[in-house]
C-alpha cells in the first residue's frame, strides 16, 4: 500500500515543473484562445454501507502550459442508495495566484450499466466564496447549477473510454450557458487499486464580454482502497 500512495504522488508531480512564467496569465481579449494542464491525484475509500470519502488534489498551469496558476484540494463524499442512484458533495480549496477560492458543491447522480456502456446524469448546486479583495469583485460569492452527461466504455478489462459534456450556469449571470466542459478521456488500471487517467477538455467561455475558449489536457492517478468491514466474533 506504501508503495502505491509512494507512486501516486510521484505521478502527481510529473509535468508539474515549468521553468518558464508568462506575462499574460490566462486568456485575454487580444488572445482569448489558452492550452492548460490540469495534473492531479485521487484518494478514493469505499466505507461499509456503500458511503465512500474521496481527497483530491490538482496543479493547474495555464498561458499555453508555461504559468503555474494554482493548487486545488478537494475533500468529497458520496452515498449510494441503490445500484442507480447516488448523492455527493465536497468542499474545495483553491490556492491560486489572485488568491482564496472556497467552493462547495452538492449533487446527485442517476446512472446505467448496459453490458459494456455505463450511462450517467449529474446534477450539481455550487457555491463559491472568494477570501480575497479585489477593486473589480471585492466580495464575489457566485451560485452556479451545473449538470452532466457522461458515458463509459469498458474496451477490456485494462482499458476505458469515457465522453461527457456539461454546462455550467451561473445564478443571475448575463448568460443562459457561462461555459461548457466537453471532455474526452481514457483510463489505464495499472494494478487492482490504481488506474491513471489521461483526458482532454474542450472548454468554450462565454461569461465575459468576449467568448474565450480553453484547450485543456490533464493526467491524474487514482487510488481506491476498501476499509474492510470487522466481523462480530461469535460467543
Amino acid at each position: 500500500m506504501k508503495k502505491n500512495i509512494f507512486l501516486v504522488v510521484i505521478l502527481t508531480f510529473i509535468g508539474g515543473y515549468v521553468m518558464a512564467q508568462a506575462v499574460k496569465h490566462g486568456a485575454t481579449k487580444a488572445d482569448p484562445t489558452d492550452f492548460q494542464g490540469w495534473y492531479g491525484a485521487s484518494f478514493n475509500t469505499n466505507l461499509p454501507r456503500k458511503w465512500s470519502i474521496n481527497l483530491n488534489y490538482q496543479a493547474r498551469f495555464i498561458d499555453n502550459l508555461s504559468y503555474y496558476n494554482g493548487s486545488y484540494i478537494t475533500l468529497g463524499a458520496a452515498k449510494k442508495l441503490n445500484k442507480h442512484l447516488e448523492f455527493m458533495g465536497d468542499y474545495r480549496l483553491a490556492l491560486v495566484r489572485a488568491g482564496v477560492y472556497n467552493r462547495f458543491t452538492i449533487g446527485t447522480e442517476i446512472s446505467k450499466k448496459l453490458k459494456h456502456l455505463n450511462l450517467a446524469f449529474r446534477f450539481q448546486l455550487q457555491n463559491q466564496l472568494q477570501e480575497f479583495d479585489d477593486v473589480t469583485k471585492p466580495t464575489d460569492k457566485s451560485g452556479y447549477w451545473r449538470t452532466r452527461f457522461q458515458g463509459k466504455y469498458a474496451i477490456n478489462k485494462k482499458w476505458e473510454a469515457y465522453a461527457s459534456i456539461e454546462p455550467i450556469m451561473k445564478f443571475g449571470g448575463s448568460y443562459f450557458v457561462d461555459n461548457i466542459r466537453n471532455t474526452i478521456g481514457f483510463k489505464y488500471k495499472v494494478k487492482k487499486d490504481l488506474k491513471l487517467d489521461a483526458f482532454y477538455i474542450y472548454r468554450p467561455d462565454y461569461s465575459k464580454s468576449y467568448n474565450r475558449l480553453y484547450n485543456i489536457i490533464g493526467f491524474n492517478a487514482d487510488y481506491t482502497f476498501k476499509v474492510k468491514k470487522h466481523k462480530k466474533k461469535s460467543s
